[in-house]
């Protein structure tokens, strides 16, 4: 075990996942995956119960696949998986063909014969001795390369504290998008201009990388972590970001450094879903949208944040007051 956790390094693509103890099937072992990559699900309350995905296993899964694959992740230990069932077993089994993850299961304790059966049907080898374990999780020799995972953070609080500073989005394209695609050619019609360039479009700005951190941190959705990102960046709103079309560069500007992660998911979760020709994928049903407005909340990003402190009422004396102060400032 301590190996096991001493290998869990992401930027050199190797992450180590202690399972939920009896969690019991569904999504559950996916979203330990997706946790395991620094990424966490919406903490729920009474107004904003937890996104509708996170209930469906295929849909959790298939998220964790994006993820492992836009990431770069190559070597993938579970511990304790004598404790998995046998359909745990072979959805990490499928996770590691489709996405070509090393996958290392620690088992603590005798395998269930109907799970053990599993491992006749595919090459594998036994780990049995220290010895092995050892050079099995030997650290990497060569250090990583920075730019290849600008995704992990360490230093983003989750849950969100409530001390943390809100940032405002930047004002939203007055003009109306609309566009008029015909298949087999490109759209046309208006593209919106760009909003005035502020602090979230500065990639030296301090703020840029505590929105990046929060968006990578607190977003477990790939699609919906672009289009918050695209929407700290540029100000359109869900609707039109729906409407832009990616191939064309409509409207979709090209993203820093910080995002393409985000996006590069969001391209491989489209090509999962079986719609690798989608124009735009970060095309959401407007029922997601909600969930888009929930994820912003988290990275504390809304076009009006919310007052902290009650407003004092307005006096007469205030008003003088807020004059004399407005008259030495003119001065």
């Amino acid at each position: 075990m301590r190996l096991a956790f001493a290998a869990h390094t992401p930027r050199h693509g190797r992450i180590t996942v202690h399972p939920t103890p009896l969690a019991g099937n569904g999504a559950y072992l996916a979203h330990d995956l997706i946790r395991a990559l620094g990424k966490h699900l919406p903490v729920p309350d009474d107004a904003h119960p937890l996104p509708a995905w996170t209930n469906n296993s295929d849909r959790s899964w298939r998220i964790a696949a994006s993820w492992f694959i836009a990431l770069g992740i190559t070597h993938m230990t579970v511990c304790r998986a004598h404790r998995l069932s046998k359909p745990q077993w072979e959805h990490l089994l499928a996770l590691s063909a489709l996405t070509r993850t090393r996958l290392t299961l620690l088992c603590n304790g005798p395998v269930p014969r109907p799970t053990a059966a599993l491992l006749d049907t595919i090459p594998h080898r036994v780990l049995d001795t220290t010895h092995a374990a050892t050079t099995h999780w030997r650290p990497p020799s060569r250090p990583p390369v920075p730019d290849n995972y600008p995704w992990w953070q360490h230093t983003t609080a989750f849950p969100p504290r409530d001390t943390e500073l809100w940032f405002r989005l930047p004002p939203q394209p007055r003009e109306p998008l609309t566009l008029t695609f015909i298949p087999g050619s490109e759209p046309t019609g208006i593209t919106p201009p760009l909003p005035v360039p502020g602090p979230h479009q500065d990639p030296g700005h301090p703020h840029t990388a505590q929105i990046a951190a929060r968006i990578h941190t607190r977003v477990a959705h790939p699609v919906h972590a672009a289009c918050v990102a695209l929407r700290a960046l540029t100000g359109y709103s869900s609707q039109q970001i729906k409407s832009l079309h990616e191939r064309s560069g409509n409207g979709l500007a090209e993203m820093p450094a910080w995002a393409q992660p985000l996006l590069n998911a969001a391209r491989h979760l489209t090509h999962l879903q079986g719609h690798p020709d989608a124009p735009n994928v970060l095309s959401t049903p407007s029922w997601e949208h909600p969930e888009i407005e929930q994820a912003l909340r988290a990275c504390r990003l809304l076009a009006t944040p919310p007052d902290r402190h009650r407003t004092a009422p307005v006096t007469t004396g205030t008003r003088r007051a807020n004059r004399s102060m407005l008259r030495a400032r003119v001065l």
